[in-house]
């Protein structure tokens, strides 16, 4: 996981021009920063915005270590699950990709659970196929991993 510390920094790591999301006048506090700007994101990506559920897609499926990250991933995956017509097929088999890894972790993260809930809306093979790849040791993975399953 790579540690992002800046606003500046995430645009970079992305590899994405954040500012149409970023607050004016800038907030000075880096963490504070990452946060507000995760918050607009969510916004957007509950208003519709195909660019912002992109990006949400983007950080979800890279998972940057950030201040809030935890705040700011799970509000993410829940706007990205009322609007899943915005997720492309390609994004949809990385986020799966990546729920399978964290749900391998020895600590299972928070923002595992929605991140399986989103899978969830990819569709019943999808969330089967995630449930496949996944090898939780831990009574938290392994509880996500029979949810993934459920019909």
């Amino acid at each position: 996981m790579h540690a992002i510390d800046t606003y500046e920094a995430l645009g970079r790591f992305l590899d994405e021009d954040l500012a149409r999301f970023d607050c004016n006048p800038p907030i000075d506090h880096p963490a504070l920063r990452i946060s507000h700007l995760g918050e607009r994101i969510i916004a957007s990506i509950r208003f519709g915005d195909a660019d912002a559920a992109r990006v949400g897609c983007l950080v979800l499926i890279k998972d940057p270590a950030l201040p809030f990250g935890k705040v700011v991933k799970s509000g993410l995956a829940r706007a990205l699950r009322q609007r899943v017509a915005l997720i492309s097929s390609a994004e949809k088999d990385a986020i799966g990709t990546k729920t399978a890894e964290l749900l391998s972790l020895d600590f299972c993260p928070r923002e595992a659970e929605d991140y399986c809930r989103l899978v969830r809306k990819f569709g019943h093979a999808t969330s089967m196929a995630v449930a496949g790849k996944a090898c939780p040791i831990n009574q938290k993975a392994l509880r996500l991993q029979a949810y993934l399953t459920q019909g």
